[in-house]
């Protein structure tokens, strides 16, 4: 194993999945106003197609990957009675769980 110093050396690389709430292809997933902590956990699906996001909001959105347009549009899903901690998509990439923060509850949403 060894350190890859230079950032340029990795710009284009293709990541088997994403799951860090930051980085150019998710400008688009932040709320308007928002302060850097309002978006809890992001997975994106393994079809690279969807990404979903956990929020302070008590939301699980759902926008298309990637997602650089600020403002983009999301599909909205509402359950949790206080933040939202996790998101993982299961394999099939159309299956997806959330974790719940205050609620502790745990849902499964199906992507139709």
């Amino acid at each position: 194993c060894r350190q890859v110093p230079s950032a340029s050396h990795m710009k284009d690389t293709e990541w088997a999945s994403w799951n860090c709430i930051l980085g150019f292809p998710l400008a688009g997933i932040w709320p308007e106003g928002a302060d850097g902590t309002d978006i809890n956990a992001v997975d994106r699906n393994g079809m690279q197609t969807l990404v979903a996001t956990a929020d302070d909001f008590g939301q699980v959105n759902l926008f298309t990957w990637p997602c650089f347009h600020a403002k983009s549009e999301c599909k909205t899903g509402k359950g949790h009675s206080s933040h939202v901690t996790c998101v993982r998509f299961l394999n099939d990439g159309l299956t997806l769980l959330s974790t719940g923060g205050k609620d502790t509850a745990i849902m499964q949403w199906g992507i139709v």
